[in-house]
Order: C-alpha cells, then structure tokens, then sequence
C-alpha cells in the first residue's frame, strides 16, 4: 500500500501553466536563462528571494527542465560553510555539461541558512565560486529585501536579483478551488477566503490548511475553520512597527515579537528611531521613552541575571509604546523633513513633496545651486531618505532605518583625528587621554578659536613630535622561544624581524597622529572667530 503524497507536493508545478502569481519574477528568470544561449552572461547567478511557500524552488524547476538543463540542487542549509560549499559545487560549476552531453545548472536553495557565526565563510566561497562559474547558478533565499544587504553584500552585485512577491488572495483562491474540484470535495466560498486571508500570500501554507481541513471529509463548513486557528508569520520591519505604532491590543502588539524578521535587539533600535516620528505629541512621546527605558532596564537585567525577565522587555517595548500612542497623528516626519529643507535655506515652495507607498518623493521643483544642494543632500541622508537614480528624486521612508550605525560611519574619520589629539595631548602634558579630552582639549579649543596667536603658538607645539624613546624595546617579549628554532642564530634574526615590525608600526602610527592633528587644526581654523 503506497502512502498518499501531500498535496504541496502532488499539486507542485509540473509546467509553466501551473505557476501562480509572479508572471513579472518568471519572465524576468527565464529572459537570464535564455541569456545563456551563446556565452555567459556578465551576471552569473540570479538570486530569487521572496517569503516562503510562493514558488521559487518550483519556478527554477519548471524553467530548468523546458530550457533543457540538468539541474543540480543544493540545500545551503546542508552545506554550511566555506569548505563543505567549495568541496560540493567546486567542480561541477566548471562542468557545463554532463557525461551525457546535456547543460548543467546549479540551484541553491535556502541561502538564508548561511546568515550563522557558524557558517563564517559561506557567502564569500559562493561570491567566488560565481566568479568562475561555467554553468547559470540560480540562489534562493526565504528574505525579503530589508535584510539582504547584511546577509548577501558579498554576491548583490554580483546576480541578478529578482524579487517574488507574496500571492494575491483572489489566486490563492482560485487554486485552492481548482484543488478541491479535483479532490471531489465541496468546500464553502468562505472557508477558501478565510485560508487565503491567514496565508498572508503564501500558497504552501493555504494548501497545507486546506488539507488538513478536508482530511476524511467530503463537505467543509465554516465551522471547520476553527482547527487552523492563528499562525504567526514573519512580516517586514514597516509592518511590524505600523502593528505596533496602531495597535489597541495589548495581545496582537506582543504578537509582533514573533513576527519580526529581524532580532528583537535590533527591532528596539527600530521603535526608538522612529518614535519622535509616529508620536509627534510632546506627553505621548515622554510616554514611549519611559516605557522603552524601562524595557532596557529588563534587557540588561535579563542578560546577568535571569533571561525570564525578558518577558518584561517584550511587553514594555510593544505594548507600553502601543498604549502610549492616543492622540498622535503620526506625521513627525513632515515637521523634520520641513526642518531639514529651511535648515539648508530654502524654502518648502521650492521642494514637491508627495507621499507614495514606499514613503514621501522629495523632489526640487528648480534648479538650486551646487553649495546648497549637497547640503540639502546631507540633511536628508541623515533623516534616513535615500536617492533614487532614475527618477531623480529622494525617497524618505514613512518608517526611518536606525541611523546609530550610519552616524559612527560618518563621523570615523573626525573620531580618528579626536584620538590622535588626545594621545598627543596627554603626552605633551603627562596626563591621561581621558582626563585630556575632558578637561584639556575644551580649553585649549576655546583659546584657539578666540585667538589667532595662541592658535600659532599651539600648532607649533602640537605638530613638535616627541622622541619616542624605543630602547625598551630590547626588553619586549616574543611569542616563540628558543626550543623553537635549529640554531639561536636563527632566533636572534626572529628577534630581530620583530623588533623592526615593532619599530615600524610605532612610526607609521606617529605619521598618522601627525597627519590627523594637521587636519584637526585646519578645521579648528575654519571654526575659528579670527578667520572669518
């Protein structure tokens, strides 16, 4: 007696007639593959994403087997890292033909199994297996954009990306008509609407219920709806928090710590930015901060001490900013886009702003000059608004990324030169860096900006480089003995080597901290009362 096969699999796309929804994503494919008629083309790979269960794996198939090809697939999940993916695909992407004469392609599903401390070295083995590829290699990831530039910068310029979209409800519907028609079993209008509702876009899961609804029966009712019952599903970040931001719910706002495609650490980083922006009332906003504060308290606690105490964390993150929320309108981010647009002395007449799905189109309706452009440019970027090439035009998103991370990356370089500063400052005066920075350097800042000569006299002394006395150097310690080596001969040009490093680096960091106390005063200078 053979076992009978789940739906998913007897009702999975044997041809193109079978594909459901993302006719752009399949023309999109199978234009790539068709590229690889005459030699490879210049992107390799191409990189389907998307959420789960809306036919990626089956489209890949489908179009493999129609255009001729072997295919060889690879669960990224089973190969994990950087020797297990080089020892599976090494050789046969250099193979484009099989013993029996027919094209190969490779496909790589499950991509997002390689996101792991574990599997150090996965991405980068297949950036460079795409490098030398022969054969089309088609990589699948169960993620959506937000979180591709962290997991895959290694290989995004590499592929061509093509995005599947969650299916529309009506085509959910229609299939799981055509399925129950074909199983012989009358299932009411509602119930197929109700499936298609909770799938949120994913086909897998709606047949998976549909199947577990109908098991042993020949009619379904809406009353059969109760065993699926509500399944959690992982949404976009801008969804989670307009959950969280418009809940009234205590329950469904907690709900979106399961939700989150992210990691709760960086899901509260998220709700931070982006409450000045939702709760553009002063007290509601006091609110939100309190109960986010309190919720930090419970996340240091719960990491030293005892982790049930993240419960705590979770309630007060999701719904102690729910509740907080009463009479905001959620429109902070006009009040700092209108802010960002005068502070670099203009006008709003002279910027259009219209709100789009993705978030409000920040164009200019005239040319306005390069100087104060590039410091419009400036503003907006640290809003969180991004250019869009093509269109011309700055994309502000209604929910703005975490900016923590883009303020160290512009500010490394001022940082640097604050550390050179410092270090020479609290060698000049035999103190430590700290208490230079804190008590010597706001001074001595303050004389340099208010007079020209001090400034002179300060430069002078600054750019003196101390004699860095190197003779205990001879006294340094080395990582190998001299059980190590044949001969001490031998030891002794070890020793040697490592001196010179040593040596070496101390002079190389010397003409650094001279370079970046030279720009530190030209920028003081700039700043500076007398010069201007």
């Amino acid at each position: 007696m053979t076992t009978p096969q789940p739906w998913t699999s007897r009702y999975r796309p044997k041809n193109r007639g079978d594909f459901v929804g993302n006719e752009q994503a399949v023309e999109e494919l199978e234009k790539w593959i068709r590229s690889w008629r005459k030699k490879p083309p210049k992107k390799r790979a191409a990189f389907l994403y998307g959420p789960p269960g809306i036919g990626k794996t089956s489209v890949a198939q489908v179009l493999a087997r129609e255009h001729d090809y072997k295919l060889m697939e690879v669960n990224a999940s089973d190969t994990r890292n950087k020797g297990s993916i080089e020892e599976t695909l090494g050789k046969a992407v250099n193979q484009n033909v099989t013993i029996f004469g027919q094209r190969r392609m490779v496909l790589l599903d499950e991509m997002d199994g390689l996101s792991g401390q574990q599997d150090r070295g996965g991405v980068s083995a297949v950036s460079k297996i795409i490098d030398q590829t022969t054969s089309p290699i088609i990589l699948i990831a169960n993620t959506i954009e937000e979180n591709m530039q962290d997991k895959f910068r290694a290989i995004l310029k590499k592929v061509k990306s093509i995005e599947f979209k969650p299916i529309s409800s009506a085509q959910i519907v229609s299939k799981l008509e055509y399925i129950s028609e074909d199983q012989g079993i009358q299932v009411h209008p509602d119930v197929l609407m109700e499936i298609a509702m909770k799938s949120n876009g994913d086909l897998r899961s709606a047949t998976n219920d549909l199947e577990m609804m109908a098991s042993g029966k020949k009619i379904v009712s809406p009353d059969d709806l109760a065993v699926i019952g509500h399944r959690d599903r992982l949404d976009s970040t801008p969804n989670i928090l307009n959950k969280i931001f418009t809940s009234r719910d205590f329950r469904e706002a907690r709900r979106t710590i399961n939700q989150s495609m992210i990691k709760y650490d960086d899901l509260y980083e998220w709700i931070y930015e982006n409450i000045p922006i939702v709760l553009d009332d002063p007290c509601e906003r006091l609110e939100a901060l309190e109960a986010l504060s309190r919720a930090d308290i419970y996340q240091k606690r719960a990491r030293t001490n005892d982790y049930r105490l993240l419960k705590y964390f979770f309630d007060l993150m999701t719904g102690g900013i729910a509740f907080a929320r009463k009479n905001s309108k959620g429109e902070g981010y006009r009040d700092q886009l209108t802010a960002a647009i005068m502070g670099a002395g203009f006008t709003p007449s002279l910027i259009s702003t219209i709100n789009v799905p993705e978030g409000i189109m920040v164009k200019p309706n005239r040319w306005l000059g390069k100087d104060k452009w590039a410091k419009l440019n400036t503003s907006l970027r640290g809003l969180g608004a991004s250019w869009v090439y093509g269109k011309n035009v700055w994309m502000l998103p209604y929910y703005r990324e975490p900016q923590a991370k883009w303020r160290f990356i512009r500010t490394y370089h001022a940082r640097r030169r604050m550390k050179s500063v410092t270090r020479r400052l609290a060698a000049k005066t035999h103190t430590s860096s700290a208490k230079a920075r804190n008590e010597i350097l706001p001074l001595l800042r303050h004389m340099i900006r208010s007079n020209q000569a001090i400034y002179d006299d300060l430069s002078t002394w600054m750019l003196e480089t101390p004699k860095k006395k190197l003779a205990h150097l001879r006294y340094m310690s080395f990582t190998k003995k001299p059980r190590d080596f044949v001969s001490l001969e031998n030891y002794s040009k070890y020793k040697q080597r490592e001196m010179k490093k040593k040596i070496d680096n101390i002079k190389k960091a010397s003409e650094t901290d001279l370079r970046n106390i030279e720009r530190w005063l030209a920028d003081e200078k700039k700043n500076a009362s007398w010069s201007k």
